[in-house]
């Protein structure tokens, strides 16, 4: 059985590991937000309404692990007063919080783990080929275009399952741009290392990237489609996601059990004190009454027996003849 100062440590374990994964939480949300290449790329992992958002879908991710983590840190170091405290009204309180974003969170990863495409996560590549087609080079969509520009440039890809793609392209037919037949991000590239090679694409040969003949494409083309490329790249991150999802659910849980059980530990403790009080009380109000029949038993036996003595019996004259009583010789 777990004593009081041993719930009370484990209380305070646990609260410290919640308040060390909050920080986590806010440390890895404020990293993804410094890597704009990682957001962008998310851009394409939305799909139906959440194409219309401001920012892409990392990005509120990000947020959201950071806040998360700040209700998880709050969560901590109310946990550490409350075991400090070890009052029913604090735990309460700590308890309700805790549990609260226990269940928010394994709704969303539930939802996440069983059926993604509700959030909108995944890579339907049909669907992304339409968006492509009426998305990229239009005006307003300088996000999107981004995106796949990125997305070719870090896989060495070229559309989303081939460059014919934007043959029917409103880019291309429009003439929104240069007139090429793909984007310059689907040429190989001098500068492919640089962190904006994206934003500035410099192929080693613009003429015979261009080319029509699929002979001369050769060597300064990428021929092969990106969906395959995402497809990896989003499990990646969705792994990632669900396993720090696991861990703080778990570690949630284990602080919740720990909150129970101290809860329990302080009602027992405080029972037995009101046991013990009420029996001291019992002890003082019949020690009065103890005390007075003590004092009249010892009153009693302190008292010296009737003495028995010649005086007591001895019979004056006047009692002889009152009652005609003579001494005998």
């Amino acid at each position: 059985m777990v004593s009081l100062i041993g719930s009370k440590a484990l209380l305070a374990f646990t609260n410290f590991l919640l308040l060390a994964c909050g920080c986590v939480l806010i440390t890895g949300g404020s990293v993804i937000l410094l890597d704009p290449g990682r957001v962008l790329l998310s851009r394409l992992l939305s799909q139906g309404p959440l194409t219309t958002l401001p920012h892409p879908l990392l990005y509120y991710l990000a947020v959201g692990f950071a806040l998360a983590g700040l209700i998880l840190a709050c969560a901590g170091v109310l946990g550490c007063w409350a075991s400090c405290l070890y009052s029913f009204c604090t735990l309460t309180i700590y308890f309700l919080l805790v549990l609260l974003v226990l269940v928010a969170e394994s709704a969303l990863y539930g939802i996440a783990w069983i059926w993604p495409q509700c959030l909108g996560l995944g890579i339907v590549p049909e669907e992304l080929v339409r968006v492509l087609q009426a998305n990229y080079g239009v005006a307003g969509q300088e996000q999107f275009t981004a995106a796949i520009d990125l997305a070719q440039t870090l896989f060495s890809c070229c559309g989303i399952t081939s460059g014919g793609e934007y043959d029917t392209s409103s880019w291309r037919l429009e003439s929104l741009g240069p007139r090429l037949k793909v984007p310059l991000t689907c040429c190989k590239l001098d500068n492919l290392h640089h962190p904006s090679a994206y934003l500035d694409p410099r192929p080693i040969n613009t003429s015979l990237c261009q080319a029509v003949e699929v002979e001369q494409q050769q060597g300064f083309r990428h021929s092969d489609g990106c969906s395959l490329h995402l497809e990896d790249w989003f499990k990646q991150q969705y792994i990632i996601f669900l396993i720090i999802g696991l861990v703080m659910v778990l570690i949630e849980f284990v602080v919740l059990l720990s909150t129970i059980l101290a809860c329990t530990r302080l009602y027992k403790h405080r029972h037995n004190m009101k046991n013990r009080q009420q029996s001291m009380e019992m002890v003082e109000e019949e020690a009065p009454k103890r005390n007075v029949g003590d004092s009249i038993y010892l009153s009693t036996r302190s008292r010296e027996p009737f003495s028995y003595s010649n005086h007591a019996y001895t019979m004056t004259n006047s009692f002889r003849r009152n009652y005609h009583l003579s001494e005998k010789a």
